[in-house]
C-alpha cells in the first residue's frame, strides 16, 4: 500500500469533485430540500490523470458512484452506490476513490450504504467495518491516519478546486 497522502476531493458546487486523481461530475445539479441537510447525488468518476494528459472523457471514465454529500460544505457522507467499469476493475481505482472520499469526509470516516453481496471482498479487503440491516449491511471505512491529508492551520479543509482541475472541467 502506498503511503502517499490522499488528497481531499475539491470543488466550487456539489456538481463537480476533484483532487490530482479524479474529476466527479454530478449527472445532474444536486438539490437540498435544505442548505444544512445532505443530498444523494450520481456523478460520472472519470480519471484525472489521463484527462490532463489529453485522454477523451470516454477514454478517462472510470464508473459511477451515488453520494450523499453536503451541498454547502462539499463534505461527504456517505457512499449508496458504486460501479467501477469492468475493465478499469482490479487496478486499484476503486480503493483510491474510497480514500478519496474518505479524505473529503467529516473525521475521514466513510459510510457505506446497503453493500452488495457481490462486492463483499472488496469492502472486507480495505478493512471496512461492517453493521448488519434487516435486509443487508452497511460499512463504515476509515482512512488510515498515515494517509490523511496534512492538517491546514485552522483544520477546515481547502475546498476550492485547483485551476487545473478548473482546466480540465472547460475541456
Amino acid at each position: 500500500m502506498s503511503t502517499d497522502r490522499i488528497a481531499r476531493l475539491a470543488g466550487r458546487s456539489p456538481a463537480e469533485l476533484a483532487n490530482e486523481d479524479f474529476l466527479l461530475l454530478a449527472e445532474a445539479t444536486p438539490g437540498a430540500v435544505s442548505p444544512s441537510e445532505p443530498v444523494s447525488a450520481f456523478y460520472t468518476v472519470f480519471d484525472a490523470r489521463a484527462l490532463a494528459d489529453g485522454a477523451s472523457r470516454a477514454d478517462a471514465a472510470l464508473g459511477r458512484i451515488e453520494l450523499v454529500i453536503h451541498p454547502r460544505t462539499l463534505l461527504i457522507d456517505g457512499l449508496s452506490r458504486m460501479e467501477i467499469s469492468a475493465g478499469r476493475r482490479q487496478r486499484g481505482a476503486g480503493r483510491r476513490l474510497i480514500q478519496a472520499l474518505a479524505a473529503t469526509a467529516p473525521s475521514f470516516q466513510l459510510t457505506i450504504y446497503d453493500i452488495r453481496p457481490s462486492a463483499m471482498d472488496f469492502w472486507i479487503a480495505l478493512g471496512c467495518a461492517f453493521q448488519p440491516r434487516p435486509d443487508g449491511w452497511d460499512a463504515s471505512y476509515t482512512l488510515p491516519s498515515v494517509l490523511r491529508p496534512e492538517a491546514k492551520a485552522d483544520s477546515r479543509p481547502d475546498l476550492r478546486a485547483e485551476p487545473r482541475v478548473e482546466a480540465m472541467l472547460r475541456a
